[in-house]
């Protein structure tokens, strides 16, 4: 047996090498940029950790998403696409009681980690913007030339390409075995250029030279399976380093030789394969035991006292802009629907027309009751939206019935005025119902008539009234004696200038 100072370096070494940069990987196919053992495998097959099998209840385990963009914002994965690969990911993970949840969604605008070539660079995002204690994961236009890979040690992450990611696509859960320390099943032959480099007619060699060390490759009798390739005695032997189809016998189309002379058939079910995604299917016996032995290590993962439902889309309700409202002409729009029980997300969805099964104008997540439409809005244009609530624990829902659209109306208005916006304060906000809502502005920038309403959920004009401002400065006061408890809005106009505030009154 090894000492224990020894696995130690051969652990450290491995860590240290674990990553794979574009320039280090054959040409080819996109692939997954992950290398190398995780030190935790490392350990556990020595027998330092000890096995602990699939939990009798489903564990949840915190999952954080990080959409990344370019500098300027563009260029973030559609929530639906994400959703999408959510669901697959969750199937994949379900047979050992394991489900991801959706803790926390983060949008970051860093155009190098947007598209990076070099996985040192995906490294640094991840140590310069995880979190603890949760699977973080972030979806970028390009990885480090890959479909995906996961970073070790500090960084703990997983990084996505976009256009890896969907319904039938299993980028996500190759990664998140990897970072439950899974290698490929294919371990060692990373450093072979091409498939077609395999002779199918000769023996394969008894090691191949991997990341500074001779990895025996495995036999088919299973004789070396413990010091071979994956070390797991049940992930049959694989050779094969890039991207392949399976045949109807859901194997590789060629057989091929292992050292001792014995042909064999690749299968092609295991994830952390090469196989295409549509021939994978799960994990072997003991990669599940790795699996949920390095989850219980991590100690993330929690359980519910019931199984979680999902948001009723059913009791969404879209409030303003009424449906068919014609608004003044402007390049800002807010948004607002009713809170839906059980939702912690909404995906929130613009479009110039009706139909929302392609690319549309905006689609985003936010956990508010309000989305302000900000850019892309065109005078004199209608536009669509509506709403899907989201549960962290069960996204198994859909978009509310509603459909509202609004016109972009057909003359100029004032628009959102910073100084304006600066230098009002609505106070107290939440009030409680009969209490005066407290209006006051200083450093207005300008004199004039001040025109204020307080707007119902539904748009409708409750109070209205003008002041004369002076020294820039101003100071009223709004009723809500007879308001129920709700959302409103405050809108204040100053000449060209105008700001809107939203106002919840309590009971």
């Amino acid at each position: 047996m090894k000492s224990s100072h020894t696995l130690f370096a051969a652990a450290l070494a491995l860590f240290l090498s674990f990553s794979l940069t574009a320039q280090d990987r054959p040409s080819g196919a996109r692939e997954c940029g992950t290398q190398g053992k995780h030190p935790d495998l490392i350990r556990y097959q020595a027998g330092e950790i000890q096995p602990v099998g699939k939990s009798l209840e489903t564990i949840y385990v915190p999952a954080r998403m990080v959409l990344v963009g370019d500098n300027d914002g563009n260029g973030y994965l559609d929530p639906l696409q994400l959703l999408r690969s959510f669901e697959l990911l969750n199937s994949d993970f379900a047979d050992i009681n394991i489900q991801l949840y959706l803790d926390e969604i983060d949008y970051l605008n860093r155009s190098n980690y947007y598209e990076h070539s070099s996985s040192t660079t995906g490294q640094q995002m991840m140590i310069q913007n995880n979190k603890r204690d949760v699977v973080n994961s972030y979806i970028v236009e390009d990885p480090a030339g890959n479909c995906g890979y996961y970073f070790p040690g500090l960084a703990d992450g997983i990084a996505l390409g976009k256009n890896c990611m969907g319904s039938g696509d299993r980028t996500w859960s190759h990664e998140l075995g990897h970072l439950l320390t899974l290698p490929h099943t294919f371990y060692g032959w990373e450093s072979q250029e091409t498939i077609s480099s395999i002779d199918l007619n000769e023996p394969a060699p008894e090691t191949v030279f991997y990341r500074g060390r001779n990895v025996p490759t495995e036999l088919v009798d299973g004789s070396n399976c413990l010091e071979a390739a994956d070390g797991f005695c049940d992930t049959k032997p694989d050779f094969l380093m890039q991207r392949w189809q399976c045949n109807g016998n859901v194997e590789y189309r060629d057989s091929l030789l292992d050292a001792d002379s014995t042909r064999f058939a690749v299968s092609a079910r295991n994830i952390m394969s090469y196989a295409l995604d549509g021939c994978v299917e799960g994990f072997t016996p003991e990669q599940q035991m790795a699996m949920t032995t390095n989850l219980a290590v991590r100690g993330i993962g929690t359980t519910l006292a019931e199984e979680p439902a999902p948001a009723d889309e059913e009791l969404l309700a879209l409030m303003l802009p009424e449906h068919n409202a014609t608004l003044e002409v402007s390049d800002y729009v807010e948004l607002v629907w009713n809170s839906v029980p059980r939702a912690d997300y909404y995906v929130v969805q613009l479009n110039s027309s009706s139909n929302f099964n392609g690319t549309v104008l905006q689609s985003f997540f936010t956990t508010d009751t309000t989305a302000v439409i900000t850019e892309g809005l065109t005078e004199r244009v209608r536009y669509y939206w509506r709403v899907r609530p989201i549960n962290r624990f069960n996204i198994d829902s859909d978009f509310g019935d509603d459909v509202f659209r609004f016109r972009n109306g057909d003359r100029l208005t004032s628009t959102i005025d910073a100084a304006l916006d600066a230098g009002v304060r609505v106070v107290p906000n939440p009030v409680s119902g009969g209490r005066a809502l407290s209006l006051t502005g200083t450093d207005l920038g300008s004199n004039g008539t001040l025109n204020v309403e307080l707007i119902s959920p539904a748009g409708r004009v409750l109070q209205q009234r003008n002041l004369r401002v002076n020294g820039g400065a101003f100071a009223t006061q709004l009723d809500t004696a007879d308001l129920p408890a709700g959302v409103y809005f405050v809108r204040l106009r100053l000449d060209d200038k105008l700001v809107t505030r939203r106002v919840m009154v309590t009971p």
